[in-house]
């Protein structure tokens, strides 16, 4: 089988529009837009988690290149919205965001304001959306369509799939249970009911017994004019398993071709008869060809796809792709094109993507420049001149800057790049520059390019110069790097720089100078990460810890992460805790977790001492459910004090989640989540380890220096390993790592509420199950 595209999160419904294209609805992802996704055969979506991508693709971007985060994003850009029909986009982010289940109604029962309209189940606002594909450049966008279809204030409606029948009415199933989340605890789940609806347009509705399967292959070419596309595709369905079996009726085949090309039919018609010859192995190949040149763009389109549809045995020339490319002027057969450019030779590729490339028209489409891109991206290493000269020919910036950006990851790629920096237009040279020092902002030890002596020379100012100078190697750069950050005197937006730098290469730098740094607003969050890189580890530690009370919620939870990361810093850490110096109640298992991975004796011993075992059973998880349920039912309302709750809230939750727009994004959002109820979050909290998704396993990261980083792997390049931490992303290089352990646990820590007396843990939860 052939994999049709790439990314997402979570689809579980997929649909086709009536000119054929593709639909999911999903999860919706904060880096991919709304829930709702035109589908494009060899393009690589956004995912959920937002890493793991194959090496054509840049996750991230620079403010001068918003072009580089190249992944295809969602149709939809905006959110669903929860709380009932007519209420789109009432919550900021993720509100609304697990869509299940996808219809595109073509049905002949429901009015027509509804026909071609996309429906979708939306899990937690117990509601069906209703959205517009509407034709934009080469593709879609995903429009709310004014008001929802369907609301149910019963939290145990939670549907899972839509389908329109032989009667034209949608009919939809639930699996009427109030569990959200794939919990392995079979004891939580109501597998005792489910239920089947049907939603019908009483004014028009008649009920139908139908059996297509007694039909003869005329009946069935025949019903390729019926107005509800349940009779379309289910005779295709068929017409196609008979063609499997035997040759199909002559007359069927001449009333399908005859179909396909009156040019008095309707598109729509001739595109069902299209695709039943194409399934059925009966399209001619004049018949494919003549639509190349169709005056319809959707069935020059489709001409294309088609043609194409067997990687193995093409039925159009690359001669033929590259006139289309060069001379259509529509960009949804560009897209069809594009979307070909990985099946062709490699000589047919190169000059099908300089003629896309040359398309100054299409520099601001969604889609065109990126499918260009993952169409080359596959043979650019194989000829770095001639992929540099359509990146500085094209009028498509985004285009242009994935290929520096990928040119960049190669020894090859950067003697040209470098090459580009020495001698090219200053303007395209010092683009070129910033774009290689993007491309290496995870790296620590790189073998400087050939001609970068010449090139530094002639941009020897810029930040990324610098930047890249002391990646290539040179002490110099380096050393220069701390002096300017010493240098009070110069800008404090320079220097802020030069120290992320220094963060970034994992220079050492004199504890003095993270002591004058700490007495800085501007710099104090930096400082506090840069105590790892000191050259006098145990004084570092002393300065973090004597200001312990004096820093605020975000700057305690990133000392805490630094200071459990070596052993060095955490023996400091773990006598001011027993000394009561800093509270016990700062510390948590995510924290005693990290401090065990450091392997040491004394640290060992220590964390032993403050949190004796560290594991828990299902059955613990289950009793401090039930025990944390009953204390919460049987204090008044009176006692709450949300305000405090919201404090409890800030210092454990919000570094890794976000509420209302504010928060990390290690963990999942929680605007909106108070609806699901205290045992909803009583089990996440207690048992965070019972379901752990692949990206948000914990992994933890020794390095020679005896260093731990616990996190999730942000990046993975050839040389270099990017760890998002709780409060941070660390660079480390993989020639100084000596251990990598990917545990099945969840960052977040379990025994969160166990550093909470009663009273506050009651006060968390009624925060966080509280709508005000």
């Amino acid at each position: 089988f052939e994999v049709f595209a790439h990314g997402g999160s979570n689809q579980w419904g997929l649909d086709f529009n009536e000119e054929g294209d593709l639909f999911m609805t999903h999860c919706r992802s904060f880096y991919g837009g709304g829930g709702t996704t035109h589908v494009i055969r060899n393009a690589i979506y956004w995912n959920q988690a937002n890493r793991n991508y194959g090496p054509l693709i840049s996750s991230m971007a620079p403010p001068f290149a918003p072009g580089l985060k190249n992944f295809m994003l969602a149709s939809a850009r905006y959110d669903s919205g929860e709380g009932g029909a007519g209420r789109p986009g009432t919550t900021a982010v993720y509100g609304g965001h697990s869509h299940v289940g996808t219809l595109i109604y073509l049905g002949d029962n429901w009015p027509a304001i509804y026909h071609n309209h996309l429906f979708t189940h939306n899990l937690h606002g117990h509601q069906i959306n209703h959205q517009r594909n509407v034709r934009t450049g080469s593709g879609y966008e995903t429009f709310h369509a004014g008001s929802d279809m369907l609301f149910s204030s019963n939290p145990s409606y939670l549907p899972v799939d839509l389908r329109t029948g032989p009667d034209g009415a949608v009919y939809s199933i639930d699996w009427s249970d109030t569990q959200h989340c794939h919990n392995p605890r079979t004891e939580v789940w109501d597998r005792s009911n489910g239920r089947v609806y049907r939603m019908q347009w009483a004014a028009t509705y008649k009920p139908r017994s139908v059996n297509l399967r007694k039909l003869d292959d005329l009946s069935l070419a025949d019903l390729h004019t019926h107005a509800n596309e349940w009779f379309v595709r289910t005779a295709r369905r068929l017409l196609q398993e008979r063609a499997a079996q035997r040759p199909l009726d002559a007359a069927a085949l001449g009333e399908l071709s005859s179909t396909l090309n009156d040019k008095e039919q309707t598109v729509v018609r001739r595109l069902r008869a299209l695709w039943t010859l194409h399934a059925t192995g009966s399209l001619k190949h004049d018949e494919l060809s003549s639509l190349l040149s169709s005056p319809h763009e959707v069935l020059r389109s489709w001409a294309v796809r088609l043609a194409t549809d067997n990687r193995a045995e093409l039925r159009v020339k690359p001669a033929d792709l590259t006139s289309l490319a060069a001379n259509d002027p529509s960009p949804a057969v560009r897209l069809s094109v594009a979307s070909a450019l990985p099946l062709l030779p490699a000589d047919d590729r190169w000059k099908l993507a300089e003629t896309l490339a040359a398309r100054a028209e299409d520099a601001h489409d969604r889609n065109l420049p990126k499918m260009t891109w993952l169409g080359l991206g596959g043979i650019a290493n194989s000829d770095p001149a001639r992929a540099l000269r359509i990146a500085f020919t094209t009028r498509q910036q985004g285009l242009a800057d994935s290929i520096v950006w990928f040119l960049a990851k190669s020894a090859q790629g950067r003697d040209r790049l470098a090459a580009t920096i020495s001698d090219g237009p200053e303007d395209m040279a010092a683009r070129t520059r910033d774009i290689l020092a993007f491309a290496m902002e995870n790296e620590t030890h790189i073998k400087p390019p050939a001609n970068w002596k010449k090139a530094k020379a002639r941009f020897p100012d810029a930040d990324s110069t610098r930047f890249l100078d002391a990646v290539f190697g040179n002490k110099e750069a380096r050393g220069n790097l701390v002096k300017q950050v010493e240098d009070s005197s110069l800008d404090t937006a320079q220097r802020q720089r030069c120290l992320g730098l220094l963060r970034r290469l994992g220079t050492r730098v004199p504890s003095s100078l993270i002591s004058r740094l700490l007495e800085s607003p501007d710099f104090r969050e930096a400082a506090v990460a840069m105590t790892r890189q000191s050259d006098d580890p145990a004084a570092a530690a002393a300065m973090l810890i004597d200001r312990f009370d004096h820093l605020d919620t975000e700057l305690r939870t990133a000392m805490l992460e630094t200071l459990c990361s070596r052993a060095d810093l955490a023996l400091p850490l773990l006598k001011a805790a027993l000394d009561n110096r800093i509270d016990r109640k700062n510390l948590t298992s995510h924290h005693a977790r990290q401090l065990t991975s450091l392997k040491h004796p004394e640290v060992s011993r220590l964390v032993e001492s403050i949190w004796g075992r560290t594991t828990e059973t299902s059955r613990d998880a289950q009793e401090k459910i039930k025990r944390y349920t009953a204390d919460y039912r049987k204090a008044p309302a009176w006692s709450y004090d949300v305000e405090a709750g919201k404090t409890h809230y800030q210092r454990l939750c919000m570094a890794c989640h976000i509420m209302n727009g504010e928060g990390g994004r290690l963990g999942p959002d929680l605007t909106g989540t108070w609806r699901n109820g205290l045992a909803y979050f009583l089990e996440n909290i207690i048992d965070p380890n019972a379901v752990v998704g692949a990206d948000y396993q914990l992994n933890l990261i020794t390095q020679k220096d005896g260093t731990v980083t616990a996190g999730m792997i942000e990046k993975d390049t050839p040389t270099s390993l990017m760890v998002r931490t709780m409060t941070d992303a660390v660079s480390i290089p993989k020639t100084e790592i000596v251990g990598r352990k990917v545990t099945p646990n969840s960052l977040m820590p379990a025994g969160l509420l166990d550093s909470l007396t009663k009273e506050e843990a009651n006060e968390l939860l009624r925060f966080l199950t509280s709508d005000d």
